[in-house]
């Protein structure tokens, strides 16, 4: 089967699950979006959606015509820390102390497997704990206990700083990262999201040479070969909020004014092949057209 055309970077939206992987990848295609990203289940809940082994196969056929970059977001419910703290650990394995992390890792396992075959990772927020130095190790320690195959990809979202929460910085997502074994490590990136980076205050996204240093502190400190996926979003709220309050693009506190930094963030995406996914839909897709024009 000859394919149409070959994408190696692209952006897409989050769209609604119709059931099944390829319903829901035609529908992306359909509407011209050769990158999308999807919840597998309810996003409160850790129970998946059973994906049949037939609809895998249909989508590989798809996707042989229509290479699309398939993303998914496991339930904000997950927390990789865990709940406990024994024996100098936010976590230390025992399921009688923290038996949602075993459920949670069932849930997950399942997903990175289906998304390893057609996709390109399954999206995560890290969780929270009080001890920020506990919390991060024991998120390492749960993603050293994940079974993954071949080809799955679990990326680490940053946080906009809120509470507990961890990973709100590319310091801390890299301290994850350094307490991973050799065999996790590979299977481990990051997810960086533009109203999270925003709402923790590390830079200022209106400026170009800020998106800019945003791009050579993360190279600097992780690696951009680990910068897997961009979320991209408009905030609601101020700078340094340490609020999570998605908006569209252009009527946010972000880019309301002027989209010249916004250019130059999708112009490093591209360069690097960084796929992007808008989160809240509504006219984003129609306003980034124009803009790429």
């Amino acid at each position: 089967m000859n394919t149409i055309y070959k994408v190696d970077w692209t952006i897409g939206e989050h769209i609604s699950f119709l059931g099944g992987i390829k319903p829901t990848l035609y529908q992306a295609i359909t509407k011209g979006m050769y990158c999308m990203q999807i919840f597998m289940g309810s996003p409160r809940s850790y129970k998946r959606n059973y994906i049949f082994d037939e609809d895998i196969e249909d989508c590989k056929k798809l996707l042989e015509r229509f290479p699309t970059h398939i993303f998914s977001h496991f339930p904000y419910i997950a927390n990789l820390a865990g709940k406990s703290n024994k024996n100098g650990l936010a976590w230390d394995g025992d399921s009688t102390i923290d038996n949602s992390v075993y459920i949670m890792l069932n849930g997950l396992e399942y997903e990175l497997d289906v998304i390893s075959r057609i996709g390109k990772g399954v999206v995560i927020h890290p969780g929270s704990f009080p001890d920020r130095d506990l919390g991060h190790k024991a998120v390492a320690k749960t993603i050293n206990k994940i079974k993954f195959t071949e080809n799955g990809m679990l990326l680490l979202e940053n946080c906009a700083g809120e509470g507990n929460k961890l990973c709100r910085d590319f310091t801390e997502i890299q301290f994850v990262l350094s307490h991973l074994t050799e065999s996790q490590v590979k299977h481990v990136g990051v997810c960086v999201d533009t109203a999270h980076i925003w709402g923790c205050g590390d830079y200022d996204l209106r400026e170009p040479e800020e998106v800019c240093r945003m791009f050579t502190d993360f190279d600097n400190i992780i690696g951009l070969n680990k910068f897997k996926l961009l979320h991209l979003n408009d905030s609601k709220v101020f700078m340094g909020s340490k609020k999570d309050r998605h908006a569209d693009i252009g009527v946010g506190e972000i880019w309301k004014d002027d989209y010249s930094s916004l250019l130059v963030l999708l112009d490093l995406c591209e360069s690097n092949e960084i796929p992007v996914i808008l989160e809240t839909g509504g006219p984003c897709m129609k306003t980034i057209s124009q803009l790429r024009k």
